[in-house]
This record gives structure tokens, sequence and C-alpha cells, in this order.
């Protein structure tokens, strides 16, 4: 599951227009393009991109994301 859900990152990070960039505290500014090689190489970045797209699909999955919204 680990080696799809990067996948599916990745894939999410490519549809990302070109010259988007993610603010990551503690760490700047990343690029797209550097945002992708981070979660390949599954270093302490790219770790950390992976744990924040986790986090938020479980947000959505559990309904969390849209409490108070819909109620």
């Amino acid at each position: 599951m680990d080696d799809d859900f990067q996948k599916l990152v990745y894939a999410r990070l490519q549809a990302l227009p070109k010259g988007y960039s993610i603010s990551i505290g503690g760490v700047g500014d990343v690029s797209k393009e550097e945002a992708l090689q981070h979660v390949s190489a599954k270093d302490k970045i790219g770790q950390l991109l992976i744990a924040v797209d986790r986090h938020y699909f479980d947000l959505i999955k559990s309904g969390e994301m849209y409490a108070g919204i819909t109620d």
C-alpha cells in the first residue's frame, strides 16, 4: 500500500501547474519538480509530503474534512 500511495502522491504532484511551489514550515518553498524528486527518493521531505497527503485523505475518508460544513 505504501508504494501505491507514493505513486498516488507523485501523480497528484505531477498534475500541478508548471511553476507551482509548496511552502513547508522549517524547510521553505519546494518547487513542483523538487517535490517530485523528494517523493521519488522517499527522503525526509518526500516522506513529509506523503504523510501530509495521507492525513488529508484520511480526513476525507473519515468525514472529518467536511464536518460542520454539510451539517
